[in-house]
């Protein structure tokens, strides 16, 4: 009977010594990832379409975290082989390229006045990836911005070559990240000059077409999302009369710091951050009626995917005919509102989720 009450007393004892809510934050967390989870697919099935299934998205956010948070440390300014980084570039939409790599996105806007380019990936193939508009007719000595979604080593370090070479391009971070290029351990000769500070809502108009910059605090502690369009897609097989706007999310994944500087004192303050910014993202794309996700890392909303396909619809040479025909008829693989729906809600449930775990630690 004594070992009974000594053993009832050491559980009740250790029950005691967890904070009240442990308990229910993880059972918070549990169902933010299973709404999440029921964010992966469409609840209409099509087996052409697996492009518009956000399961690695769904798994890499969704992950309990291993806490607590720590600054993410690495090194990569060795220069990475052309042929472990090199992708074809695309013409998504009639103004718009994909010019990036085979794991980044680079993105460029063509338009009659002129060029908007966002990030611009490393400082060893960042003047490359804008000679990828040579094939399409496109002359990179129109470049006139680069904006950068975040100060980090994969999104800025290609940007200093790009002023050299191309000096009447203007290059835009928010204060706050250039305030982290100031900062961050990063070697001084892939550092661009400090040059455009870029604000909330600010519009860069070209030709019609609108890049407008949102800060949105979270991966870093000025990161850029925006929102572009309006844009067209009259000249290819899928065409159509319609008018399309698509949004990139600045940074997806989650980080208390990065290359010597601490963004966030902890890792609720930060989660809490990223929830606040995707919010009010998320007003923004539906005011402005977003109907194409793209992402500045390939696999968070399976670009390369939908670029084959893409491909595939709009074939250049006969021997892309047989796959031409298996997609026959299909819609823009870019364009669906109720993907971007879906997109949103994996990562702010994953992102809500994220905050329980940390907040029940």
């Amino acid at each position: 009977m004594r070992r009974c009450f000594v053993s009832l007393y050491a559980v009740l004892l250790m029950a005691a010594s967890f904070p009240p809510d442990v308990k229910a934050q993880a059972a918070t967390a549990k169902a933010q990832v299973e709404t999440a989870r029921a964010a992966i697919a469409p609840k209409v099935p099509n087996p052409k379409a697996q492009y518009h299934v956000f399961k690695d998205l769904f798994d890499q956010m969704c992950a309990e975290p291993k806490l607590p948070d720590q600054m993410l440390v690495q090194d990569r300014s060795a220069i990475v082989p052309r042929k472990d980084w090199f992708a074809w570039p695309n013409n998504i939409f009639d103004q718009l390229y994909f010019i990036g790599t085979k794991t980044a996105g680079v993105w460029a806007v063509n338009t009659p006045d002129g060029i908007i380019v966002i990030d611009t990936n490393f400082h060893y193939n960042g003047t490359e990836l804008m000679m990828n508009l040579v094939p399409f007719g496109v002359d990179p000595n129109n470049i006139k911005y680069v904006v950068i979604t975040h100060a980090h080593d994969d999104r800025y370090w290609g940007a200093k070559g790009i002023q050299e070479k191309y000096p009447n391009a203007r290059i835009g971070m928010s204060a706050a990240d250039w305030d982290v290029v100031a900062k961050d351990s990063s070697p001084p000769q892939f550092k661009p000059r400090k040059d455009l500070v870029i604000t909330d809502g600010q519009k860069i108009t070209l030709g019609g077409i609108t890049v407008t910059a949102y800060i949105t605090p979270g991966h870093t502690p000025g990161t850029l999302s925006f929102i572009i369009g309006p844009l067209t897609n009259k000249h290819s097989v899928a065409s159509d009369d319609d008018q399309h706007f698509a949004s990139i999310w600045g940074g997806v994944d989650i980080g208390l710091g990065r290359q010597g500087v601490q963004y966030w004192p902890d890792g609720v303050t930060m989660m809490k951050t990223y929830i606040s910014s995707l919010r009010r993202f998320i007003d923004l794309q539906r005011q402005a009626g977003v109907d194409v996700i793209l992402s500045t890392t390939l696999r968070h909303a399976n670009m390369a995917e939908k670029m084959h396909v893409w491909k595939a619809l709009n074939p250049d040479s006969a021997g892309d005919l047989r796959e031409h025909l298996n997609f026959e008829g299909e819609s823009h693989p870019f364009v669906s509102k109720e993907a971007v729906d879906r997109f949103n809600t994996i990562l702010l449930e994953c992102y809500e989720a994220n905050l329980a775990w940390r907040m029940g630690s």
